[in-house]
């Protein structure tokens, strides 16, 4: 008897499941929702990710998350025009993209990318730093105090629009860079 009365509770709710509210104001909210999602998408405010046909359809590399934050772990000193800063101590490597035994990130797909740099020019010396992006020089950081005796801190943020694959690290521009380990950092996240 218990067994028959349950069934009987189970069908009866599931099989008003489908049914439509018959209260008026919900009718008419679900109808007016429908008109703004289908408004909403048509002017691109919202993007559908329900649908599977190719073209809305995403892979799940468009939805990675691409962030990293590094830093020195020693002083460098007498670093030449041209050459690569390694920044080893790794604090931050969502995507994987950083590589600390070269210096290098590798955009792990493409889009719009911001990336910081913080450099503590040593103690009365200099370090002309920029953002290479495949071999080219992009964005420039100048730290330069060499009359004062002081540890000049110089920072730089820049956005770049990058292709998968695409190599970028911080390399010095002009003359010899002198930087202090502490407060000097690399970082950088996709939009």
């Amino acid at each position: 008897m218990f067994l028959t009365f349950v069934v009987l509770m189970v069908s009866t709710l599931c099989g008003s499941c489908e049914n439509v509210s018959p209260t008026p104001g919900l009718k008419s909210f679900r109808q007016d929702y429908k008109n703004i999602e289908e408004t909403c998408l048509a002017v691109g405010f919202v993007k559908n990710n329900c649908r599977n046909d190719s073209k809305t359809s995403k892979t799940s590399e468009d939805y990675q998350m691409v962030a990293f934050d590094v830093r020195l772990k020693y002083h460098k000193r007498n670093i030449a025009t041209k050459a690569r800063i390694m920044f080893e101590t790794v604090d931050l490597n969502e995507g994987l993209g950083y590589n600390s035994s070269d210096g290098i990130f590798t955009a792990p797909s493409g889009g719009i990318y911001v990336f910081d740099w913080t450099i503590l020019a040593w103690q009365g010396q200099t370090a002309y730093t920029s953002l290479v992006v495949n071999d080219q020089f992009k964005s420039w950081n100048h730290c330069h105090d060499i009359g004062s005796k002081t540890w000049p801190p110089c920072s730089k943020m820049t956005v770049v629009k990058l292709r998968k694959g695409d190599k970028v690290w911080i390399g010095v521009y002009s003359g010899t860079a002198h930087i202090f380990a502490n407060h000097t950092s690399f970082s950088g996240f996709k939009l």
